[in-house]
């Protein structure tokens, strides 16, 4: 018989199964935890109230004093001490001091901005070539003096000089060329020379020292400096 059922059946019927189990269980579950539960068809007796018995205070009486007859009491006069004269300190007068006018500092006015600096003016002349020579020809100073064009500047006047305070002044010639001997032979010392124009400097001075002999490595005795305008 059951052949005639196709599985589709049986798998509604199966489940229509499991849930009607799951309801039982759910129904007994309700009516474990509370068995007075509506549908529940055999519920237990109701419980019958215990009645409790609270105990009741009744008052305390308490007795009332009883009054005592006491004697009357004969009044005893009172000595009123006489007032005491009191010393009274007269007022002091009291001088009280007034302050003196406070002096102000008036701030200082800010000091003026700083000057600015001012730029050096560069010489008219530089000097272009500086080499010496450890001769014993003579000592002494010798070169050229070329114009702002770079061509030969004659009638240039040249000073030259030592720390002793010892002045050679010299010109320069139609080829701008000028020489000046300090000593015939080698010569130590510290010596100078700087261009000049119309008595003023034109240019810085150019230091440099001289050996007293002229056969060592490092002898110095003859300078060629030249010298151009800007």
């Amino acid at each position: 018989m059951l052949d005639r059922f196709d599985d589709r059946t049986l798998e509604i019927a199966t489940v229509v199964v499991v849930v009607l189990i799951a309801l039982v269980l759910l129904c007994y579950l309700a009516i474990f935890i509370n068995p007075w539960v509506p549908f529940n068809l055999f519920p237990p007796p109701t419980p019958t109230p215990i009645a409790v018995v609270t105990s009741v205070l009744l008052p305390t009486w308490t007795p009332s004093p009883t009054p005592t007859a006491t004697s009357t009491a004969t009044p005893t006069p009172t000595w009123t001490p006489s007032p005491t004269p009191t010393n009274t300190a007269l007022p002091t007068a009291t001088n009280t001091p007034t302050p003196l006018p406070t002096n102000t500092n008036t701030p200082k006015p800010p000091p003026p901005p700083p000057r600015p600096t001012a730029t050096p003016t560069p010489w008219p002349y530089y000097y272009t070539l500086s080499e010496g020579r450890g001769t014993c020809d003579f000592t002494g100073v010798w070169g050229y003096v070329v114009g702002s064009n770079g061509l030969a500047e004659a009638g240039v006047q040249m000073r030259a000089g030592n720390d002793q305070g010892q002045i050679w002044d010299t010109t320069t010639d139609g080829n701008g060329f000028y020489w000046i001997q300090f000593h015939p032979g080698p010569k130590q010392g510290k010596w100078f020379v700087r261009v000049f124009k119309g008595g003023q400097p034109r240019s810085f001075q150019y230091w440099w020292q001289t050996s007293a002999g002229c056969d060592g490595p490092y002898s110095l005795t003859e300078v060629h400096i030249d010298w151009q305008q800007r």
